[in-house]
Parts: C-alpha cells; sequence; structure tokens
C-alpha cells in the first residue's frame, strides 16, 4: 500500500481540499465483486464534515506497462467530505494511473464553482 497526495483547489471559499489517496494492490475480494487482479485506489479529504455539501467526479485513466492494455473508470459522488473509491482491472503487471478529479459545491445546482485536479501513481497488480 502506498498513499498519494491529490490536493484540490475547494470550491467553497475555503482552504484547499487535501485529498489523499490509498493505493491497494493484492485485494482477494474487491468492493466491486469482480475478479482480480485488482488495484483499489480509495481517496478520503479525512476532514471534519461540514454543513455544505461537495459533488465530485472522479475518473482515473490507466494503462498495464507490460501489457499495454488501457482503461477508464468514472465514478461520480455527493457528501460532507470528500470520498471516493475506484477498483481497476489492468491485468497482471506494473500499472501507472492518472487520477482526474472535479469537485463542485452543491448549492442549488449539483456543480457550482468546478475545481480541478490530477495526479498519478504506478502499482503492481
Amino acid at each position: 500500500m502506498t498513499t498519494l497526495n491529490c490536493t484540490s483547489a475547494n470550491p467553497w471559499p475555503a482552504g484547499p481540499v487535501k485529498v489523499r489517496v490509498d493505493v491497494f494492490n493484492n485485494i482477494r475480494f474487491p468492493a466491486d465483486g469482480l475478479p482480480g487482479p485488482v488495484i483499489a485506489l480509495i481517496g478520503s479529504d479525512r476532514a471534519k464534515p461540514v454543513a455544505l455539501e461537495y459533488t465530485y467526479d472522479v475518473t482515473v485513466r490507466w494503462k498495464n506497462l507490460r501489457t499495454g492494455r488501457t482503461g477508464k473508470v468514472f465514478v461520480p459522488g455527493r457528501g460532507f467530505t470528500v470520498k471516493w473509491q475506484v477498483d481497476i482491472h489492468p491485468g497482471h503487471g506494473p500499472v501507472a494511473f492518472t487520477i482526474h478529479q472535479k469537485l463542485g459545491a452543491l448549492a442549488f445546482n449539483p456543480m457550482v464553482n468546478p475545481q480541478y485536479s490530477s495526479c498519478s501513481g504506478r502499482a503492481t497488480a
């Protein structure tokens, strides 16, 4: 397991949203129920819940560096904190991935003042 920092500007008038992404590999029973090998990416801002909600779209693009296989996973979410999980199924081998986050304020509309960030990492499946 490793942890990435994927900080984003805050769509609310507050400090940055410090999203930490835990990267897990060799998972026997992934959350999505599909067979392995699986790499699980779990993002969380680990902040105390606030009174105002966020909406977020997370897209992960990945490439298996051994086989050349590529893929993309999209996960939308909403909450008083930023928490998401993406399971990728790249096959065996080293995998490079990029996480794209779009965070918005939920203020009568679902994605007010969207803020964009990205980070990258590698893991072996």
